[in-house]
């Protein structure tokens, strides 16, 4: 299909440019012709129909050129207009009074103009194509060019995915390692507690008073010292947990309670000093 359009339009495209200059040598040659008659030297006289009919190419081809560039080709077109007139206006005059004669005098730039119109259309026609199909080309460029950008993005993002993924199983896999490590630690206490899962639980559910009421500042002290009676290393988030007070409270106790020489911090964590009972030791 696409060599028989491609025949069909080169035959037509011929065929047109012989119809063109056909008509471009008939109405030449009149207007020659008419120039002579009307004093003009010989050796000049060419330049007229040269002008004339040649200004209806130029012109036609200025407006297959604007319409290309998406501009008005109103000038253009009237320049077009205005000279075919002119050449169709002396034709007729140069030729005799019979109307056939006429009618056949303003044949030739007639079919000037529309022949060299019609040739204009096809080749503004073969330009638009030859644009599309280059738009198409760039457009399938740029779509390769993004495509492979998009595929770039979504390497990259997949690495860091895989590289989070392998640091938080590295993470998991060192607090199982840690979870472990505690049970077996617990499992081997002389007392034969085990507080992998009891200290976890204590750490939930805190304690309270005998009826289950909120602990005051002295029975929450006293808790903090039976915690690290058997918890020596314990955080204060540990602590805080198990009391039921926030960090910055058990701090504040922490302190009050090494002040009064209750609690001893040493290399070993926290030491609950042993009150010794007595009237020597009253304050």
């Amino acid at each position: 299909m696409n060599k028989a359009n491609t025949f069909i339009s080169l035959a037509t495209a011929i065929l047109v440019a012989f119809l063109a200059g056909g008509a471009f040598w008939l109405s030449f040659d009149v207007l020659q012709t008419l120039a002579v008659e009307n004093g003009v030297a010989g050796r000049s006289a060419w330049l007229y129909p040269a002008i004339i009919d040649g200004a209806i190419v130029v012109f036609s081809l200025s407006v297959v050129q604007v319409s290309l560039n998406k501009e008005r080709p109103l000038y253009p077109w009237l320049l077009v207009g205005l000279f075919t007139v002119l050449s169709v206006a002396l034709n007729v005059l140069h030729a005799e009074r019979a109307f056939l004669a006429r009618v056949l005098a303003a044949v030739p730039p007639i079919a000037l103009f529309l022949s060299f119109e019609l040739l204009m259309n096809q080749v503004k026609a073969a330009a638009g194509r030859s644009a599309a199909r280059q738009s198409l080309a760039e457009l399938e460029s740029a779509l390769v060019a993004r495509r492979a950008e998009l595929d770039e993005v979504v390497r990259q993002k997949a690495a860091e995915l895989d590289n989070l993924v392998w640091k938080w199983t590295a993470e998991l896999e060192r607090l199982e390692g840690d979870v472990k490590q505690l049970q077996s630690q617990n499992a081997g206490r002389p007392d034969g507690r085990n507080d992998g899962v009891s200290e976890l639980e204590s750490i939930r559910t805190p304690p309270a008073g005998d009826d289950n009421r909120p602990l005051d500042k002295a029975q929450a002290q006293a808790a903090v010292l039976d915690y690290l009676a058997g918890h020596p290393k314990a955080t204060l988030v540990e602590i805080a947990a198990v009391v039921g007070r926030s960090k910055s409270t058990i701090g504040t106790y922490l302190s009050e309670l090494k002040s009064a020489g209750r609690l001893i911090q040493n290399g070993a964590g926290w030491e609950v000093a042993v009150r010794r009972e007595g009237p020597e030791h009253e304050a």
